[in-house]
């Protein structure tokens, strides 16, 4: 299934965005950086992944979800599916 969700440019540019994070703590490691500093940066990253996962989680239900639970079409594993990616993000 296809993104839900119609502003993928955003999603996109956020995710460039996190990659640039995560391509900044390789960097910090191979300079040696503080232990403290290093770890900051991986909070935010960790954040900025949650972030936006909640936006494209938000816009399957809003929109992929709601749809084939209007039209009927395999509620239920939807359901379980939302439910399992649900708990992965509260690990």
């Amino acid at each position: 299934m296809a993104l839900c969700g119609e502003d993928h440019k955003k999603v996109a540019d956020r995710i460039s965005r996190i990659a640039g994070q995560v391509s900044g703590i390789g960097k910090m490691v191979e300079d040696d950086r503080d232990c403290l500093d290093v770890l900051k940066q991986i909070a935010a990253a960790v954040g900025a992944l949650r972030s936006v996962g909640m936006v494209i989680l938000e816009d399957h239900l809003k929109g992929c979800v709601a749809v084939a639970i209007r039209n009927e079409f395999n509620e239920e594993e939807l359901i379980k599916q939302v439910i399992d990616i649900f708990y992965k993000f509260t690990k």
